[in-house]
């Protein structure tokens, strides 16, 4: 395999894709390679769509999609900016991409290679007439972003930099509200509409309104995660934290011997709580207590979960690795593991539909 494997997606057929340095890679349940896909250089987390084409980003500016046969199908030749991030995915299928100067750009794939609808960054200098996105797009900068989310009734979710936006599906914003002077990570959704952010003061609770509910002053790493409780779950790499949907903890998981915790939780349907920590993957009960540890290589990735309860993650960061778990499959909550299911869509679907 390439190096630095990216968070894994499955197709319904129980197909693992994964992004590598040198394009995309399928592989079998099994563990055998079917098909490697040498396109784009770097290639991040992959997308499924519902007839099992693949939407993938590169560090190098490409997006395009690929056929389940490794054939690339969609291509668009814009020569943006880099992504570091999936994209959502929303019906029709409509692609939600983000770049690292935390512009979105919109596509409607299976109708044209060019963009639906976009909301760039302020540029200084920039004289156009147009309505920019707040904040800045400075050249050299980190990845000032996230992948967006796209909520029950379509609406896009986007954290950047330091604010979060609620877009319609047709482009236009609705509200744009500053939640910190730190950076915004990765977001959830509860049944509610209620959105969990990531941040560098904390976990901010935020209503579909744009209203800040309550913060809980502990950094998160990587994605927030939602049970059917509507607990919410993360880690800050030195603890598991289990908060209450009114902002108070339930319970904190962290002992001074412990390794750190290097990736996003992933719930599984009987309630086990999956963890990547380094040199392994930790299983935790509800009640935050220690089920298990299974020592592997140090996942670079959330753990995602086949129907079978498999667990796969990215780990070593070069390799993909698979525990048998003993969860079974993916919780059907509202947001039960990083860009929400295994094909990776970061798309709100309610429990049990």
């Amino acid at each position: 395999m390439g190096t630095a494997v990216s968070h894994p997606a499955l197709g319904a057929d129980g197909t693992i894709y994964i992004g590598n340095s040198q394009g995309v890679q399928a592989v079998s349940p099994e563990g055998k390679e079917l098909w490697q896909l040498t396109y784009g250089g770097a290639v991040g987390t992959p997308v499924v769509s519902e007839d099992g084409t693949l939407y993938v980003e590169s560090g190098h500016g490409l997006i395009f999609g690929v056929n389940a046969d490794g054939k690339v199908v969609w291509k668009p030749q814009l020569g943006l900016i880099g992504f570091n991030f999936p994209p959502a995915l929303g019906p029709g299928p409509m692609l939600y991409y983000v770049n690292s100067a935390s512009d979105i750009y919109a596509f409607q794939p299976k109708q044209s290679e060019q963009v639906a609808w976009s909301q760039e960054t302020f540029r200084e200098g920039n004289i156009e007439d147009i309505s920019p996105l707040p904040g800045s797009a400075r050249g050299g900068e980190a990845s000032q972003g996230c992948a967006a989310l796209v909520a029950r009734d379509g609406t896009i979710l986007l954290p950047r930099q330091n604010f979060l936006h609620a877009i319609s599906p047709g482009g236009s914003r609705q509200w744009d509200v500053d939640l910190t002077a730190g950076g915004l990570g990765q977001a959830a959704l509860a049944r509610d509409g209620t959105i969990y952010v990531a941040g560098r003061p904390g976990l901010l609770a935020v209503d579909a309104t744009g209203e800040t509910k309550w913060k809980f002053d502990a950094g998160v790493l990587g994605s927030p995660v939602v049970d059917m409780d509507g607990v919410i779950y993360f880690t800050d790499g030195r603890a598991v934290f289990a908060v209450n949907p009114d902002g108070t903890i339930k319970w904190r998981y962290g002992r001074l011997q412990d390794p750190s915790y290097l990736t996003s939780p992933t719930l599984a349907a009987d309630g086990t709580i999956y963890v990547g920590s380094e040199f392994g993957l930790k299983a935790f009960r509800l009640d935050g207590t220690l089920k298990w540890e299974q020592r592997v290589y140090s996942p670079s990735s959330a753990p995602t979960i086949a129907p079978d309860g498999t667990v796969y993650f990215a780990c070593g960061y070069s390799w993909l690795c698979a525990v048998e778990g003993d969860g079974g499959p993916l919780m059907r909550s509202s947001w039960p593991k990083q860009f929400h299911d295994v094909a990776n869509t970061s798309r709100f679907t309610p429990e049990g539909e």
